[in-house]
């Protein structure tokens, strides 16, 4: 046999009795009823206890049976309310109705076989609402959770609903996604066609790799899972649920990964490449050299000379190429990172001050002990200066050198008036042998990413064609 807690509120103790007569009459079921005679005892009541069921009357003196389904509503109450009334009146069912009643019956027309329904109809509906409450509550959480970024489309591809990842993904807040498409934020004109069209096609859309141009400009590269589904009540109808899963660390370190590959394959090559390059010069520089000691043709010796000038040019060719692509034998020890900094500007100095180019530093006030190899270093560093010695203007041309510390790093920062590099470069620019420079032969950047790495370091650029880049050297500090 069923049992059921039961708020009565009626101020009226006839009609009270009469009630929970009709309870008692119902089958199967028991009953135990807790009475509040008046608005405020019930308020009393709904707010310290849980009951199965409520029934109200309409009337309660100043105050009515509306009133405490306000409360109700507004304390978030999940049980479920019948309205009592001595009258039948359409207005006051439907303002019931709209505020959550569970049922309306009229006291003249009471009876047990007729509450009984309606007691069973208000408790099963109020049963399935709590799983359906439940369920949503658990795939909330889900959906509001997720790691990824979870975003709700329409047939058009436009946001309806979007996750706290997919904002902090997008770096937009909710109401300005839902004023976009999921293609509108494609970096590549075709990745964005390809997309609008399955959309169009209302396709399921698997693994589908795209890149993403946040609001502050950074490109991230996703995986878009997006899965159309029908609308139940209306079949010619979709939406689609996407999960974008960001993949730009791994992205990133697969390609300095690849990078690093090509330096130790170059590494190699060049190693044997010089070696076997180096022995016919050395016999050729011997030889010119005793030619010119002992030839007296000056027009003889005038081609002896070029011969020489430009076989020491082909030495000096192979030993930069060798410098380049050796990266390993790290010699770690305590350095002073400004104290190096001040070493590498020196070098770079020359070129500096023939540009005539502003240089301004502006060095944390404190710097703490690294570990290094203090020549492979000032190269990483050399490399990155000389470069923006070289794309800024003479006489206008100006470079910013900083340093700081962020969490267990401590980061050099080289900042240029240049061109700037465009984005299509961006992602070649530490690639072996890529150069923005006519006569550059692609090494320097590539060296420098790979020294810095060994030394457990990473390296960024950010830059924007026609306003300058900014190179960011990131080496681990000493624990």
């Amino acid at each position: 046999m069923s049992r059921y807690s039961v708020l009565l509120v009626d101020d009226d103790e006839d009609d009270y009795f009469l009630t929970t007569e009709c309870l008692r009459d119902i089958r199967e079921q028991e009953f135990d009823v807790t009475w509040a005679s008046t608005y405020d005892e019930a308020f009393y009541l709904l707010n310290e206890k849980q009951f199965d069921i409520g029934l109200f009357d309409y009337l309660l003196g100043a105050r009515t049976g509306l009133d405490l389904l306000r409360i109700a509503k507004d304390l978030r109450l999940h049980t479920p309310i019948i309205l009592l009334t001595g009258r039948g009146d359409v207005t006051i069912d439907s303002e019931a109705l709209d505020l959550g009643v569970a049922d309306y019956l009229v006291k003249s027309e009471l009876e047990p076989e007729k509450l009984e329904r309606s007691i069973r109809y208000s408790i099963g509906r109020a049963s399935a609402l709590k799983a359906l409450r439940e369920s949503e509550g658990k795939y909330r959480g889900i959906f509001e959770g997720s790691m990824d970024a979870i975003c709700l489309l329409n047939e058009s591809g436009q946001f309806t609903d979007v996750n706290p990842a997919a904002i902090q993904l997008t770096g937009l807040i909710k109401s300005e996604l839902i004023k976009k498409t999921l293609s509108s934020l494609f970096e590549n004109d075709l990745a964005r066609i390809n997309f609008e069209q399955e959309i169009s096609d209302k396709k399921d859309i698997l693994d589908f790799e795209a890149e993403l141009v946040a609001a502050n400009g950074d490109t991230q590269t996703v995986i878009i899972a997006c899965t159309c589904h029908k609308m139940p009540a209306l079949p010619n109808e979709v939406f689609f649920q996407a999960i974008l899963h960001n993949i730009t660390r791994r992205k990133k370190a697969e390609k300095e990964l690849l990078i690093a590959e090509k330096i130790a394959s170059n590494g190699r090559f060049m190693r044997l490449l010089g070696h076997e390059i180096r022995n016919p010069l050395t016999n050729i520089d011997l030889a010119i050299g005793q030619v010119l000691e002992e030839n007296k043709d000056d027009e003889l010796y005038f081609f002896l000379e070029i011969i020489q000038r430009n076989s020491q040019r082909i030495s000096k060719l192979v030993t930069d190429l060798l410098q380049a692509s050796n990266t390993g034998q790290m010699h770690l020890s305590d350095i002073q990172p400004h104290e190096l900094l001040e070493q590498t500007l020196e070098i770079a100095s020359d070129g500096i001050a023939l540009k005539k180019i502003t240089l301004n530093q502006h060095l944390s006030p404190h710097a703490p002990i690294i570990q290094a190899d203090p020549d492979k270093l000032k190269i990483a560093l050399l490399n990155v200066i000389v470069n923006a010695v070289e794309m800024v203007e003479a006489e206008k041309g100006t470079i910013e050198v900083s340093t700081k510390i962020v969490g267990d790093s401590f980061v050099f920062i080289i900042k240029d008036n240049g061109p700037g590099i465009a984005h299509e470069q961006i992602k070649k620019i530490f690639e072996p042998y890529f150069s923005r420079k006519p006569n550059g032969m692609g090494l320097g950047l590539a060296s420098t990413l790979s020294i810095v790495q060994a030394h457990g370091g990473q390296v960024d650029v950010q830059s924007q064609r026609g306003n300058g880049a900014t190179f960011f050297v990131y080496l681990p500090t000493k624990n």
